[in-house]
């Protein structure tokens, strides 16, 4: 069977990580925090997102759905986002998203948690490596880890602020998800009843945080690796702190996890040349509004020119649309590509996003748009489905 009947959305392809993945390790990539208000709205606001369809145009077009952003044009308006313990989720999946990624021409973005080092993923993704930086309590850390990606050949540094201290997520404390894994008698039995995972694992090994671990205590017990990571991790990002790496960071620079139009503003006037939009996928704050209801109020602060980037429930390439139809210019998907890569490794991943890739040509087809600013500038009606 073709994986075209297989998986003829994200939808299935999740059904099919669930098929293959334990329940351990699909609980820490779907769960929230808290209660997870936060995560279903994500979804929830996206699918209220009404555009009006257009039917009559002044001459047939086919849409253009490439953006400029840092003075490189892509191709299509989204790309996978990071993802931290990725390798749990299926065994080398930074480097089987990173190569169907880099093969249709979009950014890679690479978690400084990811489970394959900065080194690695830029030998795939060339100069459409961005990484993601988490800031360190040590600045010498941090230092050498932005002086290894711009060696490395990065072309973007993504500075995540929205995680100021540690979490309880009760999915992974019920299911006794640990860092690195720890092994019981149910976290065996459930990997026992996934044997490709298993045995996917057994050849790539324990996953480790190739690119932190550099960093760590030689000789630290396995046991100990976990709270060491942790605290490295220094998430209080201040205004001082980002403006150092403006400084230090001479390519573009995205600020990651804003929510507040002041914020943004603040962004901007510092020469941070764009931010993402984004609740951390509903894992930090469940109290958190979601990326749909603050892009509007965000867009208007920081004006038409300012590039913004945003995440959270996407799942198909008409919620691209929806996301670009609120304000955004550039969409990244997580979850969508993790189930990708789970259910079907790199061939899958490359499947999901010719999915989405049709999904949004048509989206802007019924639109009646040929370009991607038509959607963001006239055709959200600015009404929510059930609101």
């Amino acid at each position: 069977m073709t994986l075209n009947r297989r998986f003829p959305s994200i939808h299935a392809m999740q059904e099919g990580a669930a098929r293959r993945v334990p329940r351990f390790a699909l609980g820490y990539l779907e769960g929230g925090i808290d209660r997870e208000v936060c995560l279903a709205a994500n979804m929830d606001a996206l699918r209220r997102v009404v555009l009006a369809p257009r039917a009559i145009v002044d001459e047939a077009f086919e849409p253009d759905l490439s953006v400029t952003l840092f003075g490189r044009t892509w191709p299509l308006p989204f790309a996978p986002a990071p993802l931290g313990l990725t390798g749990l989720i299926w065994p080398n999946a930074p480097a089987l998203i990173a190569r169907a990624a880099a093969g249709h021409g979009l950014p890679v973005c690479l978690s400084s948690f990811a489970t394959m080092s900065v080194e690695e993923i830029a030998a795939i993704a060339g100069s459409s490596l961005w990484f993601q930086l988490y800031c360190t309590a040590d600045p010498a850390i941090e230092n050498d880890i932005v002086d290894r990606a711009e060696a490395a050949g990065v072309s973007v540094l993504v500075v995540t602020v929205d995680v100021p201290t540690r979490t309880r997520r009760e999915r992974d404390i019920a299911s006794g998800l640990s860092v690195p894994p720890r092994f019981d008698r149910t976290t065996l039995m459930d990997i026992m009843a996934r044997p490709a995972w298993a045995l996917a694992m057994l050849r790539a090994g324990i996953p480790r945080f190739r690119t932190l671990e550099n960093y760590m205590t030689k000789g630290l017990p396995l046991a100990q690796r976990g709270e060491h990571l942790a605290s490295m991790v220094d998430g209080r990002v201040t205004a001082g702190k980002l403006e150092r790496l403006r400084e230090r960071w001479k390519g573009p620079m995205i600020v990651k996890g804003l929510l507040d139009p002041d914020d943004a503003v603040r962004m901007r006037d510092m020469g941070v040349d764009a931010v993402a939009v984004s609740n951390h996928g509903g894992r930090q704050f469940d109290a958190a509004p979601t990326p749909v209801e603050v892009l509007p109020a965000i867009r208007r602060a920081v004006g038409a020119d300012y590039p913004l980037l945003a995440d959270g429930g996407v799942r198909s390439g008409i919620d691209v649309a929806r996301m670009i139809a609120c304000g955004a210019n550039f969409v990244l998907m997580g979850r969508a590509f993790a189930y990708a890569v789970a259910a079907g490794g790199e061939a899958c991943v490359d499947h999901a996003i010719r999915i989405i890739h049709a999904d949004l040509r048509q989206a802007m087809m019924q639109a009646g748009t040929p370009r991607l600013d038509g959607l963001s500038a006239s055709r959200a009606t600015g009404e929510l489905r059930g609101a």
